[in-house]
This record gives C-alpha cells, structure tokens and sequence, in this order.
C-alpha cells in the first residue's frame, strides 16, 4: 500500500474535478429534498395540515420510497458505470422537484415527494463509492467530509434564498427553480468525467479481485464486522436528529421567538447552512491529521462532536431569547460539521471496495428510513401529543437528545476496531 505522501501525490485534478461535480450534486440534492423545510408554515395555511402530516410529508414521503429503491440502486452501483448511473437519477429527482410547484393538493405533493425520494436513493451510496476511489485512506477524510459539506451549502442555499424567494415570489417558485441546476450537473457528470477503477486505493485481497456481491454476503458482513454495524447505528442516529432539526427549525424561530417564515428561513439558512459549511470544511483536515489513516481513531471524531451536538442543540431549544438561540444554533451547526463527513468516512473506511455499493446503500436504506423518516414524524407527532404553544420547543429537545445514542455507537465501533487492530497485528 502507498505511503501517505505517495498516495496524496496520486490524487490528481481530475480527481478533484469529480469531487467538486459530486458536492455540487448533493447539494443540490439537499436543496430539492430541504424545500418543504422552508415552506411548512405556508403549506400548513394552504392545505390546512397538522404537524403530523407535514412530518409524513418531510419524512416517511420521502424515506419510504427511498428506502424501496436503495437495495436496487446499490446493487446496480456495484455493477454499472456509476456517473452514468448518478446522472440519470439526478435528472429524474430534479424534474420532480420542478413539479412540486405544480401541486393542487396534499396527496399531489406526497407523490411528487415520494417519486424524489425513490430517485435520490442511490446519490449518496455511489458518489462515497466513487470518492473511495478517486482518493486514497489518508486524504478520505477530506474528501467526504467536503462532499457532506453539500449538506449544510444545500441548506444554506434553501433557507437563505427560500426565504427570499418566500417573500417576493410565493412557495411554489421555490420547487420549480430548485430542479433547474441538476439537469445542468447531470450533463456535466455524464461528458466531463471519468468512472475511476473501483478499489484503486485499496490494498488488494489475497483472494485477488472480488466480484460485486449479493445483498446478502453484503448484509452478513455487516453483521459479522462489530465496527461497521455500530458506525451505522450512529449514522442513522446522527443523521435523523440533524435532518429533524433542519425540518423543523424554521418553525420553531416561528411559533416561539415570533418571526415570519421568511425571517426564520433565512436565519436558518445563515446559523446552520453557512455555520456547518464551516464546521464541515474544518473537520476534514482536522479529522485526517488525527486519525492517520486508522478507522478506530476516525470513529472517535464523530462520538466527540455528537455529545457536542446534543448539549448544544438542547441549549438552543431551551434558550429564553432568540439572540441566545441563535448563538446556540450556530455553535450546533460547527459541531454538526464534525459529525456528518467523519460519520460516513467511517462507513467507507469499515467496507470493503467491491460491496461498498451494497453496503451504503444498506447503510444509507437505515439512515433515511429509520433516522429521517421516523425521527422527522416523532418530533412532529410528539408536538401534536404536547398540544402547548411551546410544544415544537420540548419536542424538538427531545429528539436532539438521541445524539447521546449516536455518539454510544461511534464509541463503540472505536472500540472493536481497536480490537480487531491488536488481534492482526498479534
């Protein structure tokens, strides 16, 4: 296997090239799932909804599908050209969007939302597939972590321009210009760039080259590798509480601290999309100088920031003031940014290359299903049982508060890790 200065003098621009195309998908990807985000209050007026079905809307709608159409989309990834693949779901998810604004109904928009949680199944599993073999182990913490940083530059993006487009241009021009730059990127995924040699990185089998596997080799490695189930438990946990926490804190800057919708958004887009870009962009560097290419030490960085996370996101939902709150929000947004990007490194890092496809999807199948899904519908729901005013305050908190549960798992796949480290080198 390389050592660390010739493997980074091997990730070249193309490389680069393609990492930036796959931020610039997923972002887009965030920003065309985040858009009913900023919408909750208006289509609650409109269609006259409860906050349990605006948690259906923003999450079984969209986990559901998914999660039907992840196995198959990952076992095609570990079998077709994978951009190829990217590209046409990212067109199909991107004019879906586009017809949200067309919707007359509460059942018109669930389909629309379903259709783009079924396309956008695949998106996450093959660009981490790709991005494992464009750079070696010592650079991935960089690299994932500046692909999910797509997260928080989506939310961004939806909040601060949703709300300016929810002032002066009504809901439904947010669905119809959301779709539009994915067809662009599509184009540019399918003529620009190269599928790159799957497990080029890798150190290679004693067996030789492995074959694309089943769903169920790939469930029973999952089962058998203690690192790689406990990494995806805390995904899962990880990834609910912050996509709960993005659906539902426009509302609650709303209904507890007086703003409009359109404030809120962009108060949203500003103290969580740009505060966890920052936090995503530095938890890179940071999280690849302390792991050294060592899976036990990169599962660490997410356990530390999870804890973090939830100290701070309960600080923001308890705050008397919204200046309090906001700060709070922020300093959850940084800490955010050391969870996502490590999280997945590590999910990339416990697999092996010829079933990654297989296994993120799995992986990803648990974490919009369960966490986003279930999560999402539990706060709302939770919300409604409160029935107070302040009800979306206590429900919120206590969702953020499974952070706690993730950051148990990160520990510990860190700690069988470790383990399976001394027993090889024994």
């Amino acid at each position: 296997m390389c050592d660390s200065s010739t493997a980074e003098s091997r990730v070249d621009r193309r490389s680069w090239y393609m990492l930036g195309i796959l931020v610039l998908v997923y972002i887009m990807g965030s920003v065309d799932r985040a858009v009913p985000s900023v919408v909750v209050e208006p289509l609650k007026r409109e269609f006259d909804l409860s906050d349990a079905q605006i948690g259906v809307l923003t999450g079984f709608a969209y986990s559901i599908p998914y999660a039907l159409a992840a196995l198959p989309g990952g076992w095609l990834l570990d079998r077709l050209d994978r951009r190829r693949f990217l590209a046409f779901t990212t067109v199909v998810w991107s004019v879906l969007t586009m017809a949200g604004a067309a919707v007359q109904n509460y059942v018109a928009l669930l389909l629309a939302r379903m259709g783009v949680g079924a396309s956008e199944a695949p998106a996450s599993p093959g660009s981490l597939s790709l991005i494992s073999d464009l750079f070696p182990r010592e650079r991935r913490g960089t690299a994932v972590s500046l692909y999910y940083a797509g997260t928080a530059v989506g939310q961004f993006i939806t909040f601060m321009v949703g709300g300016w487009l929810l002032m002066h241009f009504g809901w439904r021009s947010l669905f119809l210009i959301a779709g539009v730059p994915g067809l662009v990127l599509a184009a540019l995924l399918v003529f620009t760039c190269k599928e790159p040699e799957r497990g080029r990185f890798d150190p290679p089998s004693a067996e030789g080259p492995r074959r694309a596997v089943s769903y169920a080799v790939a469930a029973r490695w999952i089962l058998r590798s203690r690192p790689l189930l406990h990494s995806i438990w805390g995904n899962m946990l990880s990834t609910g509480v912050q996509f709960s926490v993005m659906v539902w804190t426009v509302s609650f800057l709303v209904r507890i601290h007086g703003l409009t919708p359109e404030r809120a958004a962009i108060w949203v887009g500003l103290g969580i999309g740009l505060m966890q870009t920052l936090g995503s962009l530095l938890a890179g560097p940071v999280t690849d100088r302390f792991s050294r290419g060592e899976s036990a030490r990169l599962a660490l960085v997410p356990a530390t920031f999870t804890v973090l996370a939830a100290l701070t996101g309960v600080a923001m939902c308890l705050a008397p003031t919204l200046t309090a709150a906001l700060v709070a929000m922020a300093v959850f947004a940084v800490l955010v940014g050391g969870v996502v990007g490590p999280g997945y490194a590590t999910l990339v890092s416990f697999t092996e290359p010829h079933m990654r496809g297989s296994v993120l999807s799995i992986a990803k199948l648990f974490s919009i299903l369960i966490g986003n899904g279930v999560l999402s519908f539990m706060t709302g729901k939770l919300s409604d049982m409160i029935g107070t005013p302040d009800s979306i305050r206590w429900a919120l908190a206590a969702t953020l508060l499974f952070h706690l549960w993730a950051a148990f798992h990160f520990w510990r796949a860190s700690r069988a890790a470790q383990r399976i480290a001394a027993n090889n080198s024994a």
